[in-house]
This record gives C-alpha cells, sequence and structure tokens, in this order.
C-alpha cells in the first residue's frame, strides 16, 4: 500500500514539479486510494528517499529530490536534505513521532501533548535535526536543573556532532558558540536570546503547559520563528493558554493519548485501583460544614453576584476577583464572598486530601512493594514523612523526595531508588514533573487535585515498557463520600479517559478489608 501511494505522488510531482500535501492526498484518492489518511500519505513520503519536504521552515511543499535546485546551506541544499534524512533515519522514530513531526512541520509552530513516556524528546530532537542542519539554532526550555540534565545527556546521544550549552545551573553559554542551547526559564528571562545573523531559530518548551503564567512566560524568545511545545498536559486553570500559550506556539498539532499508546506497545499496559477510606467523625463533621458553606456561597456568588456557574470558570473569576482586591483594586460584598469561597474549597480539600486515615492505604499495600519499584505521591511534606515511616514499619524499604531537602540529598536518593537500594520513593508535588524518575511499576496516589493533568502526570511516571511486558498499576485513595469520591463526581475526566484503556479499573474498599491493597497488587 505504501509502495502504491508513494508512486502515485511521484507521477504528480514528475509532472507539476511541487504539490501541497492535500493536493497529493486529493490525487491519491482519485487513483483509487478513498479510504487513505493524510497521516498514511505522509508516512509514506517521509520514509521514501525519492521525495523531498520543504515546508519544515513554514512552507507546506512536496517535491521529487532530484528536482531540488542548487544552493548554499539553507532549505533547498540537496547535501543538507539529504543529512536531514539519514539524520531522521538513524532516529528510528516510532509512527506517531514521524506523524507529529510531519503535522508540526507544515507551519514550524505547534503543540504536541502526548503520554509521559512515550518519547516526546526524540520527537523535539528530530525537529532540532532539521533546523541545525538548515544552519539553524535550537532553544530548549527546561523547568528544573534535573531536567536539564536529562537533556543534555540526550542531545549528546543522539546528535553527537552538534554543540551542546547550558544557560542556567552555572551555565552562562548562548546560540553563537553553541548550537543547541539548553536554559531554564529563569535564567533565559534574564539574558536576550539573540541568533546569529540570518541563522533561523528554533523554541522547544518541555513542560509547556507551565510557561501560560506570566513569570514563565518572559522566557520564550521572540528571536526564534519556529517554535515546539511538548507537554502531556496541555491544560490549565486559569487564561494562561488561550493569553500566553495559543499566542506564541500556535494551535495543539498532535495528540498522543493513552488509547493509541497502549494499543500500539508504547506504554506499558494498565490497571487501576480506587482505593476508598472513611474520614472519622471529627474529619467527617468538619468537611460536611465546610461543605455546606461552600454550597452556600456558591448560591450566592452565581445567583447572587452573576459569576459563572460552569466550576472552573467560577474558580477563575473569583481567584481574579480576589487577586484584584489584594493589589488594590477594592473589596465590597463580592470580595468578601470569593475569598471566603477560596477558603472554604480549599478547607474541605485539605481535610480530605490529608486524613490520616489515607496511611492505611499504604499499609495495605506494604506487603506486595517489596523488592519493586513504587512510587507514593502525597499532598505535603508532613503526609509525605509519614507514609514513609509507615512503609518502614511495615519492613518496606522507603525514603522521601520533597523541595525541603537538598538538591545533592535528592539526587542520591533518586539514584538509590534506580539502584534498588531503596523500595519505594515518597513524594508531595516533586515528582509530578519536571524531575527524571527511574522507572517504576506501581504508583500509590494518597491526594491529587480535581484535575486530570496531575493524575495523567502521575500514572506516566509507571508507564514506560517493563522488560517482561508486565503491567503498570495505579491506586487511587479516596475519602467516601467526598468531592475526591469517584461516586460523587471525584476525577471524572482522569476516569472518562482511562475508561476502556485500563485493563481493568476495580474498587476496593480498605476499612473493610485491610489487606485488599496487597492482593489487589499481587493479582
Amino acid at each position: 500500500m505504501t509502495s502504491q501511494l508513494a508512486t502515485t505522488a511521484a507521477r504528480l510531482l514528475e509532472r507539476d514539479g511541487e504539490a501541497s500535501i492535500d493536493r497529493l492526498l486529493r490525487a491519491v484518492r482519485a487513483a483509487g486510494g478513498h479510504g487513505v489518511s493524510r497521516a498514511a500519505l505522509e508516512r509514506a513520503l517521509v520514509g521514501d528517499a525519492r521525495f523531498e519536504r520543504t515546508e519544515e521552515l513554514g512552507r507546506s511543499r512536496w517535491r521529487l529530490a532530484e528536482e531540488a535546485d542548487g544552493g548554499g546551506a539553507g532549505a533547498d541544499d540537496p547535501a543538507a536534505r539529504r543529512g536531514t534524512r539519514q539524520g531522521l533515519d538513524a532516529l528510528e522514530l516510532r509512527g506517531w513521532q514521524a506523524e507529529a513531526l510531519a503535522a508540526w512541520s507544515r507551519t514550524g509552530r505547534g503543540v504536541v501533548e502526548a503520554v509521559t513516556g512515550t518519547g516526546k524528546t526524540r520527537l523535539a530532537i528530530a525537529a532540532s535535526r532539521i533546523v541545525l542542519d538548515r544552519g539553524g539554532r535550537v532553544v530548549v526550555l527546561v523547568p528544573t536543573l534535573e531536567l536539564l540534565d536529562q537533556w543534555r545527556v540526550e542531545v549528546r546521544r543522539l546528535l553527537p556532532e552538534v554543540t551542546v550549552g547550558r544557560l542556567g545551573g552555572g551555565g552562562q553559554d548562548d546560540l553563537f558558540s553553541h548550537q543547541v542551547l539548553l536554559a531554564t526559564p529563569h535564567s533565559a528571562a534574564d539574558v536576550p536570546l539573540d541568533l546569529p545573523p540570518g541563522a533561523p531559530g528554533l523554541a522547544i518548551a518541555d513542560e509547556a503547559h507551565r510557561y501560560g503564567s506570566p513569570t514563565w512566560a518572559d522566557a520564550l524568545p521572540e528571536a526564534c520563528s519556529l517554535r515546539l511545545a511538548l507537554t502531556a498536559t496541555y491544560e490549565r486553570g486559569d487564561d494562561g493558554v488561550a493569553e500566553v500559550l495559543e499566542p506564541y506556539f500556535g494551535a495543539v498539532v498532535f495528540r498522543y493519548r493513552y488509547d493509541r499508546a497502549v494499543a500500539e506497545g508504547t506504554v506499558a499496559p494498565f490497571s487501576i485501583a480506587l482505593a476508598a477510606v472513611d474520614l472519622d467523625a471529627a474529619e467527617q463533621a468538619s468537611y460536611d460544614a465546610a461543605d455546606r458553606r461552600v454550597r452556600t456561597l456558591h448560591r450566592e456568588l452565581v445567583g447572587g453576584l452573576g459569576m459563572p456557574r460552569e466550576p472552573r470558570a467560577l474558580l477563575r473569576a473569583v481567584a481574579a476577583v480576589v487577586a484584584e482586591a489584594e493589589s488594590g483594586g477594592g473589596g465590597g460584598r463580592q470580595a468578601v464572598a470569593c475569598r471566603e469561597y477560596l477558603a472554604r474549597v480549599r478547607q474541605r480539600r485539605d481535610i480530605a486530601a490529608t486524613s490520616p486515615s489515607k496511611l492505611a492505604v499504604v499499609t495495605s499495600a506494604a506487603p506486595a512493594l517489596v523488592g519493586g519499584r513504587s512510587l507514593v505521591f502525597t499532598d505535603t511534606v508532613e503526609q509525605a514523612e509519614a507514609a514513609a515511616r509507615a512503609l518502614v514499619a511495615a519492613g518496606v524499604s522507603a525514603e522521601t523526595v520533597h523541595g525541603e531537602l537538598a538538591t545533592e540529598r535528592r539526587r542520591i536518593r533518586l539514584a538509590q531508588f534506580r539502584r534498588g537500594r531503596i523500595t519505594v520513593l515518597v513524594a508531595p508535588r516533586v515528582l509530578d514533573e519536571g524531575i527524571d524518575v527511574p522507572a517504576a511499576d506501581v504508583a500509590l496516589v494518597l491526594a491529587a487535585f480535581r484535575t486530570r493533568r496531575q493524575l495523567v502526570q502521575r500514572l506516566g511516571r509507571v508507564l514506560r515498557l517493563k522488560p517482561d511486558g508486565r503491567e503498570a498499576r495505579l491506586v487511587l485513595a479516596h475519602a467516601r463520600g467526598t468531592a475526591e469520591d469517584p461516586d460523587r463526581g471525584g476525577h471524572a475526566d482522569f476516569l472518562a479517559e482511562v475508561t476502556g484503556v485500563a485493563r481493568r479499573i476495580d474498587r476496593l474498599d480498605v476499612p473493610a478489608e485491610p489487606g485488599c491493597v496487597a492482593r489487589w497488587l499481587a493479582g
């Protein structure tokens, strides 16, 4: 089928010299390929040495390689194109990566959203290969020094002939002396990132959803006309996507989600357990009081003050009112109600998230965690320390990793986990993103925000393929009868995404069956 597509495309290009992908697709379908998709045609063209794609720097045209004009080291240099093709072949891109690269190349701008662990870094290096072969420069923005080190290793491994510099963490390199510059947002915002005269520039943002905040947005280099955003979850709780990210990067050009990733064997198959615990009497009374007040304030804000009804839109509007009031923009009844609403929502959430009853999930799981690699995600440092103590008391080697630890101590514990000297790492949000976490099999989530993003990140931490093909497992704890309870809509967006993809989603009652988590993990 691929050869037939290429033959039809070649005939049209022999006649017309060059054509857009849309015109080639119409020709292929007219020749009998009625069910052929754009992605299938692009894969055929990318994989055939007879064809050259010239849209990678913003032009959307294809032609036969022998039709290319001579010239310097720019986009029309046949030697550069041959080198690019060979370089991309050497990267051995997966099918989805080739499709995403083709989608991004049509304009040279866009967002790629792909499940954690599926190879976004290699995709970005492929885009860099194209630009570097045209005499360009590449800036890679990464949120942490740990990720900067990880990127440095990968770029040097996959592009060994390229000079790689650092901006941040003591590095003061630039794009004149280095072809690829790895930078942290703080450093990139403080130093103008200029390009050598005539050199095209590509800006790559890892964990791109973070750059929607005003502070991080300052790091996005305007000098780079080519732009690629990478993220597992392209969403924010504010207007940063619409106001900052879309104007800079453009639209989402490709998504690679659980359903396709699992079906193609890019990530490990997985199962999920929803583990219920109960609040004690005092916690339940405090929760119910906060919940009643939240509902009363909701009616006042929506019905009496005309604010949005949809929960996320309401929270954004409430936060905006509070921010304006605190910056001297006035107060009044609305600001008072909004301030209390945020406080009561936080109080309600914290009671459920940090309840000591969640430690029963850790204790229940402990017998099945010996000898493997597991991650436990908590809400606070205090909860992380308590969970680690519970595991150690149950005979499991466990350590915490959090922002209050010195960087060197954190690196040592990650290295010990990688080498098997520590069985379980326990952390609040520090392991969600921005740190290169060694491969693990099991994730226990004791607390999570009501956003899809956090759970996608946490599940992604255990989805890397296992040598023996075993599945990954996620245990999601929830306080029964609270807003985090799936029966009351808790984590609805995340569960909708994984239902039908996970091998199974089971319900566990930890108070009724204290050993149920270990049995589920072992089963």
